[in-house]
């Protein structure tokens, strides 16, 4: 009365396999991980007036500069320009749930006016606030 062999399969060699495979990845995972260093400014007591722009769009297409008045983006970039010789940094600021895709643009158009200025060394950042 003997069945000559069992019909279910052998897991084991497989759980063997992904047991060696887990403890790979767990052992490789510190080591892919890039670390990504950030420089920061050096800290100030004196305030730094004039070093930084900040640029509001809104989400009518409109930009302020500096908590100015809005202005269409063409008026922005003509009044950005001058502005961009003295500063160090600017901050493009989306607050009001303006596009995603205007906040970049913005971003390269800033960074399209300095190279023109010849001003390569700018600081660009977006600042992202919860709604």
């Amino acid at each position: 009365m003997s069945t000559g062999g069992s019909r279910e399969i052998n897991v084991t060699p497989l759980i063997d396999v992904l047991l060696v495979l887990l403890i790979i990845f767990l052992v490789m995972m510190p080591i892919m991980i890039r670390m990504e260093t950030v420089a920061l400014p050096p800290h100030s007591d004196s305030p730094s007036e004039g070093l930084t722009l900040e640029l509001k769009l809104h989400a009518d297409a409109s930009v302020s500069i500096d908590n100015g008045p809005p202005l269409s983006r063409s008026e922005a970039v003509a009044r950005l320009r001058p502005q961009l010789a003295a500063a160090k940094a600017v901050f493009v600021d989306s607050a009001d749930g303006a596009p995603w895709g205007d906040v970049v643009a913005m971003v390269d158009t800033v960074r399209g006016v300095a190279d023109e200025l010849q001003r390569r060394e700018l600081q660009v950042a977006v600042r992202l606030h919860n709604q």
